[in-house]
């Protein structure tokens, strides 16, 4: 499942670099992620949270960071497979032309 922010979107071709956090369960850190992500200046970059099968409320919660997110926001979530496997999925599925993981 994909979730856009409510910012102006961004085209696959106007998104230079996925910040990508793989995530097990860490809702209550992933607001500092975005609190981090919100003081770039540079905005031609997409969040792609790929959720290895958290029980917590990791989807409702980058749902709700997403409405106000001024760049584009995808959650992309998968059984429970490890860190490992979030990360190779998210590498697969990433818009950006560059990538970089930003841990929760």
């Amino acid at each position: 499942m994909s979730t856009g922010s409510s910012s102006p979107q961004q085209t696959p071709e106007t998104i230079e670099i996925t910040v990508l956090t793989p995530t097990f369960n860490r809702a209550p850190t992933l607001p500092r992620v975005f609190d981090s992500l919100l003081k770039q200046s540079l905005r031609t970059f997409e969040w792609l949270v790929v959720d290895d099968g958290s029980t917590d409320d990791t989807q409702v919660l980058v749902q709700t960071l997403s409405r106000t997110a001024p760049f584009p926001v995808r959650y992309v979530s998968q059984a429970h497979s490890g860190k490992h496997v979030a990360w190779n999925h998210g590498v697969k599925v990433a818009s950006g032309t560059f990538l970089v993981v930003l841990d929760s």
